[in-house]
């Protein structure tokens, strides 16, 4: 789970405040975004900020890679569009190739890049500190403690849907995997399961009186070096965007 990996980095790093983390990944993001559907070389510098994040943190690079393994199925189903619509061959590296290759690759590059910078904030910055960013940038209460109960709610689903594929296995050894006609049942049976035990979790916040206002959000002070590394970094991602047209 990320907050393992999250826990096991606490004692490898020096803090950053998670207003900075959260400011400079959605920055980031927002210029690979920005990007046009030709720019695969251009944005290959840009893979900077993940990596040196990665090998700064000593993160797992088993677990980004298994997040990225199982986000590129989609990536690919979505832009393999980009084949069928574009027809035109264009000029790249002195070879002239088909554009809807190309379109397809930079956006593989564009969505394994923001994947990245996603994946290293969620594993540096603990969930409850990032609700304590978004309290200080003026985001309401409630939409930040839905965000938190969400992202619990994520995790109680993949451990529920863990004992059921441990469940599968144990009557079904001889199978390795779970079949596809059993699919249906198993993801109603697991529904179920979720929905239940989060309804165990709901009565049991509600015996202890909890509310909205009264959850502890603890808000950490944003210290000048911290805004002004936080600035510098933002300055460096805009001005690459604007230099690279």
């Amino acid at each position: 789970m990320i907050d393992a990996h999250t826990s096991s980095t606490q004692t490898q790093r020096h803090d950053v405040h998670p207003l900075s983390m959260l400011i400079i990944t959605f920055t980031y993001i927002f210029v690979v975004a920005s990007f046009h559907s030709y720019a695969f070389i251009e944005m290959m510098p840009l893979s900077l900020y993940p990596i040196t994040m990665i090998v700064f943190y000593r993160l797992s690079v088993r677990h980004i890679k298994n997040v990225l393994l199982a986000s590129l199925p989609f990536i690919i189903v979505i832009g393999g569009s980009q084949l069928f619509f574009i027809n035109e061959r264009i000029s790249f590296l002195h070879w002239h190739i088909e554009a809807g290759w190309l379109a397809l690759a930079t956006l593989v590059v564009k969505n394994t890049l923001a994947i990245l910078a996603a994946t290293v904030l969620l594993l540096t910055t603990p969930i409850e500190q990032l609700a304590g960013a978004l309290l200080s940038l003026r985001i309401p209460r409630f939409l930040v403690v839905q965000l938190l109960l969400t992202y619990r709610y994520i995790f109680l689903f993949l451990e529920e849907a863990k004992r059921l594929r441990q469940a599968y296995m144990l009557r079904a050894p001889h199978h390795r995997a779970i079949q596809l006609s059993v699919w249906g049942s198993l993801v109603g049976h697991l529904l179920l399961r979720t929905f239940e035990r989060a309804e165990r979790v709901y009565e049991a916040m509600t015996l202890r009186r909890f509310s909205i206002q009264r959850m502890h959000i603890k808000i950490k002070r944003w210290t000048m070096k911290e805004m002004i590394y936080t600035y510098v970094t933002v300055m460096l991602f805009i001005v690459y965007r604007l230099v690279v047209i």
